[in-house]
């Protein structure tokens, strides 16, 4: 999974999720798979936007919507099986864009809910689960136990020691099994091509306003993303 995403960002289990149900889809015969890839950054899913202010949040959303990344095109490159994501469509990001903060993130009975607009429109079909609290796609296939497999592994010595040997302050100990698989299945990290940003992480190119880097999943502060 990490040579089709060449990517170690700690974030991984949730990819893995995704490459086990897309490599399923495949074992059955199944040509294409729709995602919903968009949702949650368009239409603001993610409960550390629920803090911003209208103002705030619309400002980060643009900024999000210009550099959004999803390993799932990569996955089904990988594994020869076609990703549709109709949250993506030009004329449905040019709607979320113009949409109203309030419309994304409504307080209901002392609780704030993202994608309220979508959590609306299919209350009717999906009845108590539109409304169920947002959690990482780790949670609940599971993958997240990796995170405890993982971190037996290794040492506390260890880890400091590979982090002094690869010169990189790893995010946690996952982090750092995962960037050497990285190393023996995709290869070093690739140099920033000239005028790019630099990752101060891994030391990766970074696209011009983007604020997360894909390659070893570092992410700036939210506020310099909104107030770019």
């Amino acid at each position: 999974m990490i040579k089709a995403v060449r990517s170690f960002d700690p974030a991984l289990p949730n990819d893995l999720a995704i490459y086990v149900a897309i490599k399923e889809a495949k074992n059955l015969g199944i040509e294409s798979v729709m995602t919903g890839d968009g949702a949650d950054e368009l239409f603001a899913g993610y409960s550390y936007m629920h803090e911003l202010s209208h103002k705030e949040l619309n400002k980060y959303i643009i900024n999000l919507s210009k550099t959004m990344y999803f390993s799932s095109n990569k996955l089904g490159d990988f594994l020869g099986v076609k990703i549709k994501q109709p949250y993506l469509d030009k004329e449905i990001v040019e709607f979320a864009l113009d949409m109203s903060p309030d419309l994304k993130v409504k307080e209901i009975k002392g609780r704030k809910y993202g994608k309220w607009i979508l959590r609306k429109a299919y209350e009717k079909e999906l009845g108590e689960v539109a409304w169920r609290e947002k959690e990482p796609i780790e949670f609940g296939s599971g993958t997240t136990k990796l995170r405890d497999i993982i971190a037996l592994k290794i040492s506390d010595a260890e880890f400091d020691a590979k982090k002094r040997e690869y010169e990189m302050e790893f995010m946690n100990k996952e982090h750092l099994f995962f960037y050497e698989i990285y190393k023996e299945v995709v290869d070093e990290v690739p140099k920033p091509k000239v005028k790019a940003n630099v990752c101060p992480l891994c030391k990766a190119g970074m696209p011009k306003n983007c604020f997360h880097c894909n390659i070893c999943g570092f992410s700036y502060p939210i506020s310099k993303c909104y107030n770019k």
